[in-house]
């Protein structure tokens, strides 16, 4: 549940790329394209819907635990 105290202390991360077509998606990862994690490997292989260590909630990134925020836009 979101918390309303934290909420204009996050940075909003903008997103970038070209949005990619859903009648003829990329290969591998369907958001590569926007992500601002992507690599080689997010070409190649689809990843996996799982829950990670210290999350609560699934999701499917070959780079999920990597937390690190490069492109940031203060709200």
């Amino acid at each position: 549940m979101p918390d309303p105290t934290l909420r204009d202390q996050k940075a909003i991360i903008r997103l970038t790329g070209d949005v990619p077509s859903p009648i003829s998606p990329p290969s591998g990862c369907r958001f590569r394209t926007r992500c601002w994690k992507a690599q080689d490997v997010c070409a190649e292989q689809v990843p996996l819907l799982e829950i990670r260590s210290g999350s609560d909630h699934p999701s499917a990134c070959h780079f999920a635990e990597k937390r690190e925020i490069v492109a940031t836009h203060e709200a």
